[in-house]
């Protein structure tokens, strides 16, 4: 068996393919990986949890999931004390927007900044946001985004954004406006995407159709549209509750927090998804992601999921948006059903009580849910063999977590997990990120053009930034 360290491969890799602003592309004639001696979170009721465990990957797909595997040609990458687990699943983010950090810092400002700086967008502009979103992306664990990009004016602006996707090496959606400057769209627009995504996607890319700005009349023919090239998700924020008898389990509603009983029953009886933004929505004061409300109304487990939405406000964080659900339900379901003791003003909930959503189905719900709500549940979501290889190993041999397996392992990733936690990242069998680092990519100098970018746009604007809020 061919035993190479992380820090092998990741040498191989460099000298290889060299250093780049994109990601490598593995085309080694050893196409197997071997992730070996981990904790294996698979997210597949059938596998369950392996206390050591390892998996085989050859030609971008999960072979085998198993406690031991012989893999005499795969180069082996040692998981101990890893915790080996799907990677993240994102279903709803602006990406183009991510160069307006340190700039935006509520809800007005970001609808002001959206009106005033948008206009002065070049394509590189968009280009080089959503590369620098997309590697923010990989860093963190989230192996999949959907960018919901309502900036694209143009098939030109559509193009740069899909190439830096398809440069970074995520698996995306690619969200096209049905209406495009006061315009619908028609199917000759979908279809010259499409078959941009064909040619250019590597098997990675796929389309959504977001109807925000479509006329309530003409729901029904946008949306036979989309569904007539199979897109999925068509959605416009709201999921389609101002017209339910369009809506169906290709809708999902974005945010969450104002949802009323009436509504999450639409959507139960509908099958619609919904992207919750637990940590942009408390941001702007706007709520909590209505977790508890959710899956009392009758919303299954695997219709739920979590979105970055605006990486310019908050960070691209996916233990900090899952604990934030967590702590959100608890605190929904202590306060609808009153129950435990009182200690000053504070309900404290009896010992033994049965929470509605556990550390797991936070985690469940960032990888299979994630994957369900984009449609994408039969290709991704868990370390189910046949599925692609997107997969990722969180470090818990770290200050901020403790390696015993005989401990609550989902628990610790949720409450105590980091993105510095993230140890190797692979997408599609190819390895984006190992030893916590990404691989063929120079970091500062995707920094150091997004800065420019923002300067540039903001130059055209003559938009100065108030620092005194």
């Amino acid at each position: 068996m061919q035993m190479i360290n992380k820090a092998t491969v990741s040498v191989f890799i460099f000298i290889l393919f060299g250093a780049s602003t994109g990601c490598a592309q593995n085309d080694s004639d050893n196409n197997e990986i071997l992730l070996q001696g981990g904790y294996v979170l698979s997210m597949d009721a059938e596998i369950g949890d392996l206390a050591s465990g390892d998996v085989l990957i050859r030609d971008g797909q999960i072979i085998e999931v198993a406690a031991s595997i012989d893999a005499p040609q795969a180069q082996i990458i040692d998981a101990t004390n890893m915790v080996i687990m799907p990677g993240f699943v994102e279903t709803h983010w602006h990406m183009w927007e991510s160069s307006w950090r340190g700039m935006a810092n509520d809800a007005a400002e970001y609808f002001r900044y959206s009106e005033v700086l948008t206009p002065h967008y070049t394509p590189e502009d968009f280009h080089t946001a959503v590369r620098y979103a997309a590697l923010d992306a990989i860093n963190a664990g989230i192996t999949t985004v959907h960018n919901w990009a309502h900036g694209v004016t143009d098939f030109e602006i559509a193009q740069a954004e899909m190439q830096a996707l398809v440069d970074s090496g995520l698996r995306a959606k690619m969200g096209y406006l049905a209406v495009i400057e006061g315009e619908m769209i028609g199917e000759a627009d979908l279809n010259r995407a499409l078959d941009w995504i064909n040619e250019n996607g590597e098997q990675r890319l796929g389309l959504s159709l977001l109807l925000d700005g479509v006329d309530p009349q003409q729901m029904q023919t946008a949306t036979a549209l989309g569904r007539s090239l199979n897109l999925r998700p068509i959605t416009d924020h709201s999921g389609g509750l101002g017209t339910p008898e369009v809506s169906g389990e290709e809708f999902m509603v974005t945010h969450g927090p104002g949802l009323t009983p009436e509504a999450i029953e639409i959507m139960a009886e509908r099958n619609i998804k919904v992207s919750l933004s637990p940590l942009i929505d408390p941001m702007i004061g706007g709520g909590l992601p209505p977790v508890y409300q959710l899956l009392a109304g009758g919303i299954p487990l695997e219709n739920i999921s979590f979105s970055v939405d605006v990486s310019a406000q908050t960070p691209v964080d996916p233990f900090a948006s899952l604990r934030t659900m967590v702590n959100s339900a608890r605190m929904q379901q202590v306060e609808a059903n009153q129950t435990g003791m009182t200690a000053g003003t504070l309900i404290i909930p009896a010992p033994g009580t049965e929470w509605l959503f556990s550390y797991r189905d936070a985690l469940f719900t960032g990888t299979y849910g994630g994957a369900n709500v984009l449609g994408l549940a039969d290709q991704i979501g868990s370390l189910t063999p046949g599925k692609r290889a997107d997969v990722i190993m969180l470090n818990m041999n770290k200050i901020n977590m403790l390696p015993l397996t005989e401990v609550n392992i989902p628990m610790q990733l949720v409450q105590h997990g980091l993105p510095g936690n993230v140890d190797t990242v692979i997408i599609d069998g190819q390895i984006r990120k190992l030893n916590g680092e990404l691989v063929g990519v120079d970091m500062q100098q995707v920094i150091n053009e997004t800065a420019q970018s923002q300067a540039r746009i903001r130059s055209r604007a003559g938009e100065v930034i108030d620092t005194s809020r």
